[in-house]
């Protein structure tokens, strides 16, 4: 989805500050499901009268963002060495950035331990699973939405129907192009997919399947455009997970001329033993459709006047969204305890909650040291200090 999909609306109050607003379900019965947060939800919905894409991105700006300043910001950004500004804390850029790369690989990254340690790591799984329910399920919602208003869904994962490899595989040394037709795939989709696929022989030894030039086209002009992300193959329904060469393709489909997705890569090999009944199939990790809505008017922003709360928890505090997940775990987890304080333990935060809140406050040596935080989240702090740092 390009930028200029995009609504360029600002979502929340002047600041684009997060801020936990509902607090009626405290305690151990807290759930992100009840939370409410200003500008965003963890829930998709339009009855405040968004669009589809603005509900969306208002999901994005409770769940995904918060995560990805904190995770990728060092990296991620304007001038960073990280490709994709979704670690930006500009909300708009972010989510644009997000929608190129999308959220399996986004996630995938986060929880690798090799990617960008301490940062990214299994660490991150718990949080990255609780953010990838929500994100799922307002993903569903948003397509709904599309389809509700007359627009064209997107469509995340696809695979093709398997297709048997071609019978003269045995007898020929050329490659052979199998055909596939995403419009009988599940989910549906307007396209048409190749692959050229032989028998890789070796000093006279079979040795499995070489696969090259996978490519992609709309099956009609009046298909829109999509864009797809990370391909993989399957042989006899299972993931040729050898087959790595296609999981970073990043291609936009727009026309009916066939698109090569692995243009300049080599030849990719699955070493198996061949057989005639061998079927083929081909999966899109995320196949998204990019013609679904037309960019909206920016409007002015306004402030958006919110209650102060008489009861805060640590749980809210440390949930997706809450003052202590967006502006302290980054540098005070279980994996970076930086002054020997791990705030994803109750007990640890409860002990330190004084501390904690005299450094929020002191602008001349603030926590977090990237400036003093906003009135209304360190308000949320002083809520829940007074009221005996709460579970």
């Amino acid at each position: 989805m390009g930028s200029s999909k995009i609504v360029q609306k600002v979502l929340w109050a002047v600041g684009a500050v997060i801020t936990v607003v509902a607090f009626n379900n405290c305690g151990e019965g807290f759930t992100m499901a009840n939370m409410s947060v200003s500008g965003g939800s963890v829930e998709f919905s339009t009855a405040a009268g968004e669009s589809c894409e603005e509900a969306i991105v208002k999901v994005y700006a409770s769940t995904f963002h918060p995560f990805l300043t904190q995770t990728c910001g060092g990296c991620h950004v304007a001038g960073g060495v990280g490709l994709g500004v979704f670690g930006s804390t500009d909300l708009i850029s972010s989510y644009t950035a997000f929608a190129s790369v999308g959220a399996s690989k986004i996630s995938s990254q986060a929880v690798n331990a090799s990617h960008k340690p301490p940062n990214t790591g299994p660490a991150n799984q718990a949080r990255i699973t609780e953010i990838n329910s929500y994100w799922g399920a307002a993903q569903d919602k948003y397509a709904a939405c599309l389809v509700d208003s007359g627009a064209t869904a997107p469509t995340k994962a696809v695979k093709s129907a398997s297709v048997k490899v071609p019978a003269n595989l045995a007898t020929t040394t050329a490659f052979q192009t199998m055909t596939f037709d995403l419009a009988a795939a599940t989910p549906t989709a307007p396209l048409t997919a190749t692959i050229d696929i032989r028998r890789y022989i070796l000093n006279g030894t079979t040795y499995g399947y070489e696969f090259r030039n996978p490519t992609l086209r709309l099956k009609n002009t009046s298909s829109g455009s999509y864009q797809v992300q990370n391909v993989s193959v399957y042989i006899n329904d299972t993931k040729a997970e050898e087959l790595t060469t296609y999981q970073n393709v990043n291609a936009i489909i727009s026309t009916t001329t066939a698109t090569n997705l692995s243009a300049n890569t080599a030849n990719s090999i699955v070493v198996m033993t061949p057989n005639a009944n061998d079927v083929i199939a081909i999966k899109y990790e995320n196949l998204i459709s990019t013609t679904a809505t037309s960019p909206s008017a920016t409007p002015t922003a306004t402030a958006t006047a919110t209650a102060t709360p008489t009861n805060v928890t640590y749980s809210q505090l440390i949930a997706v969204g809450g003052v202590f997940a967006n502006s302290c775990v980054s540098c005070h987890s279980s994996s970076n305890a930086r002054g020997g304080l791990d705030l994803t333990k109750y007990a640890n935060a409860k002990t330190a909650a004084a501390n904690i809140q005299a450094r929020m406050n002191n602008a001349n040596n603030p926590m977090p040291t990237s400036g003093i935080l906003s009135e209304a989240q360190r308000t949320l702090v002083d809520v829940w200090v007074a009221n005996g740092a709460p579970q």
